[in-house]
């Protein structure tokens, strides 16, 4: 075998490894995006199935009347509050500005 014959296979060698790195390259890329989608997939997943779970909860909830009792009790707080309120910003004016 001549040098330039030498040459030629070691080119051709050097050709076919670099050509067997770039497919691996793409090959592990390519897995790479699979399982990044992979998890994408499985966290759309868990929170469709949260998302479907809290809005039955909520449904069952609305059914039941729970809300109507909520906002009953947060209006008669605000009434009760509100009146001490008032009671209190009064004291806290005459005892600021004292008798006149």
């Amino acid at each position: 075998m001549g040098r330039m014959e030498l040459l030629t296979v070691a080119a051709c060698l050097g050709l076919l490894l670099l050509c067997a790195e770039a497919a691996s390259y793409r090959l592990q890329k390519r897995e790479a995006q699979d399982s990044f989608s992979q998890v994408q997939e499985v966290a759309k997943s868990y929170w469709e199935r949260l998302n479907s779970a809290a809005q039955g909860w909520l449904d069952s909830i609305k059914s039941v009347g729970v809300e109507k009792k909520i906002k009953d009790i947060y209006e008669k707080t605000m009434l009760a509050a509100g009146t001490y309120m008032g009671v209190a910003s009064d004291q806290f004016y005459h005892w600021w500005r004292g008798e006149q």
